[in-house]
């Protein structure tokens, strides 16, 4: 309900403010913050997730975070199950996404299931998108996502505890407690949550249709993490995260499965540290990261058949990664300011599969370095001049410009112009999978230039933001997966990929006599085709890549009176083709839509704040699939009590 317009970052002493309002829930009067807009930021096609967005969605994951307030596209096998992103048509891998600093993607995989991102865990979230993203590192040919923790200076003492329960035998908990002083601030935050997720669906892959209940669908997840800061004096800052959580997820079978059962289950064990030394001075910021994750991935697969079970798959993964960082901002002139990022990586990885005796063990070292110049020519003409270099396992990828440009023409519109080219090196498991990886595989390489036009005003009790971006994608050495004449899948570079497409999103905010109201939108076209066809009579050519919709919009209207506020949320996901020809008969998902109403109390009881929220999900009782014969909920409940202090 409280409409922020800002044209500012933030220093690390003054993050705290935003997650003070996203984490209490209290009701402000509108606040219009503006100021001259810092030269580093200038020609970034950039979206930041606001505190109402997180606060809305405080109980779920960052998968429906970003299908509920952005115009990427979520590819989610079903609820508690993989997600997966696909940015501006791009493949999930082609997503980079940092936690405080450090890379989060899995090296194997080279990828993020952002269903095991719980929102209640991040403060802020920001999307770079196509080529701004190389200003935080290369490898994202679709956009970056960066998520975090902030600390909260101001107060002494602050918890909240939340309860929810839902249909289908869902239930969480989640509890968060933190405080200190100017010096020292530290803070704890847990998650459990379960579901049987047993809910009725209609099988449309058998003939006659019928009602089913979905099975071997339930979940567990728990996680904690903890945040430190010590303020040691003299602008210098240290910082430590740390991040645990355990998911053990049985896996639904597909519903044209017509065999006498399955098991199929997954566990993911994951805990990441980052640790982090900031310096500030008048002209400048220094920051040092050092971090490591460690991630236990376990797969199980058995079929019953007449003789009894029979194992198909019990594969044992094992990740470990170490990260260094530095980053320096500099501003050499009043107009002029440095940006200098330099990182070592370095990872392990081990996959063994008891029944097949297949696997491998490989190690990937990575080195890169980027500088770039944001210069303001004047007021209202802004420009930067980036430069990267990345060295990957004794190769260096050749160099990555990226350049753009900012025009102010008249008070609350900007025109923004950049280039960039991209590179994105093959994951461990398209190097060294057995049988299939092929080590000669070269990376993938990316081309993309964005304009765009943003109108941010207010005026009295109104304010209003619109946003129009078009942007062009050139992506060679695609690489796919595809059968071989050995009667296996081998990963190849063989596809020349073309996007485009637009963005649009806008915010509008306004009160009147006490009643706070905004409604924020986001749409997305996205053409994303194979313009290279690698064999006579390949259908695929020119053809829109498969799960990837043309079409994604949302809106999200808000508004709240005395304590009392109401969301209400649709969502629209266009038609989707299962095979690279574009049959349109058997193999198209159709179009769908979705429906979420929320309504809820926040009032005061003995110095605490309670927040009672009752949430309907899918209103009109659709089915759909977002993914081909996986099931998805009809219509279903939920309901959250939030206790902050």
């Amino acid at each position: 309900m409280v409409c922020f317009v800002l044209f500012t970052g933030a220093s690390f002493p003054g993050l705290f403010s935003q997650q003070k309002i996203s984490e209490r829930n209290v009701d402000l009067d509108e606040v219009v913050v503006t100021a001259v807009k810092p030269v580093r930021e200038a020609a970034l096609t950039k979206t930041v997730i606001d505190s109402v967005q997180l606060a809305e969605s405080a109980g779920g994951s960052l998968a429906e975070l970003l299908t509920k307030h952005t115009s990427v596209f979520i590819k989610t096998y079903g609820s508690g199950s993989l997600a997966t992103i696909s940015f501006r048509g791009t493949a999930a891998s082609h997503t980079q996404v940092d936690w405080n600093g450090m890379n989060i993607n899995n090296p194997m995989l080279g990828q993020v299931d952002f269903s095991l991102i719980p929102v209640w865990f991040v403060d802020r979230t920001e999307l770079y998108h196509g080529g701004s993203s190389l200003q935080e590192g290369s490898g994202a040919l679709g956009g970056s996502i960066s998520i975090g923790s902030s600390p909260r200076w101001d107060d002494r003492f602050y918890g909240a505890v939340m309860q929810g329960a839902g249909s289908f035998g869902s239930y969480q908990t989640f509890v968060s407690l933190g405080g200190g002083s100017r010096k020292v601030q530290a803070r704890v935050r847990y998650l459990h949550e379960r579901a049987e997720n047993n809910f009725r669906f209609l099988n449309t892959a058998v003939i006659p249709q019928v009602e089913k209940r979905q099975q071997n669908a339930d979940y567990r997840k728990n996680g904690v993490v903890t945040d430190f800061y010590w303020n040691v004096g003299r602008q210098h800052f240290i910082s430590v995260n740390a991040w645990w959580h355990h998911t053990n997820r049985d896996l639904p079978h597909i519903m044209s499965y017509e065999g006498k059962g399955r098991d199929e289950k997954q566990k993911d064990d994951e805990f990441r540290l980052v640790l982090k030394w900031s310096k500030y001075w008048k002209t400048g910021k220094s920051e040092l990261f050092s971090g490591f994750t460690t991630t236990g991935l376990d797969y199980y697969l058995a079929n019953m058949t007449d003789l009894g079970k029979v194992l198909n798959y019990d594969s044992r993964s094992t990740i470990r990664s170490y990260y260094n960082k530095h980053k320096l901002e500099w501003a050499i002139l009043p107009r002029l300011t440095l940006r200098t990022i330099l990182n070592a990586d370095y990872h392990q990885v081990k996959i063994s599969d008891h029944i097949s005796q297949e696997g491998y063990t490989a190690t990937r070292t990575q080195f890169g370095a980027s500088a770039g110049l944001h210069y303001a020519f004047a007021r209202n003409l802004l420009a930067y001049a980036l430069l990267r270099a990345d060295y990957t396992d004794r190769d260096f990828a050749p160099l990555m410009p990226s350049v753009g440009v900012e025009y102010i023409p008249v008070k609350h519109l900007s025109f923004k112009l950049n280039g960039t080219r991209n590179y994105h090196q093959p994951t461990l498991n398209d190097l060294h999978w057995l049988p299939g990886g092929n080590p000669d595989l070269r990376p993938e390489r990316g081309y993309t230039a964005d304009f765009s036009a943003e109108y941010n005003r207010s005026v009295g009790s109104v304010s209003m933001m619109t946003g129009l971006t078009g942007y062009l994608s050139d992506i060679d050495d695609w690489i796919i997966w595809r059968p071989s004449e050995y009667r296996y899948w081998t990963a190849e570079n063989i596809k020349k990929v073309y996007a485009r497409g637009m963005e649009v999103n806008f915010r509008f905010c306004y009160q009147i006599a006490g009643i706070k109201m905004a409604l924020h939108g986001n749409y997305g076209y996205t053409r994303t085709t194979n313009q290279d066809p690698d064999q006579i009579g390949d259908e695929s050519e020119g053809k829109q890549l498969i799960y990837i919709p043309v079409n994604k919009a949302n809106l999200l209207f808000d508004a709240g009176w005395k304590g009392y506020y109401f969301y209400y949320m649709w969502s629209f996901t266009g038609e989707r083709f299962t095979t690279s020809s574009n049959e349109a008969t058997r193999h198209t998902l159709p179009a769908y839509d979705l429906h979420q109403l929320t309504l809820g109390k926040r009032l005061t009881v003995l110095k605490a704040e309670l927040d009672i929220q009752f949430r309907i999900n899918n209103l009109f009782d659709k089915d759909y699939q977002a993914i081909l014969w996986r099931a998805m909920p009809r219509r279903n409940y939920n309901f959250l009590i939030k206790c902050s202090f």
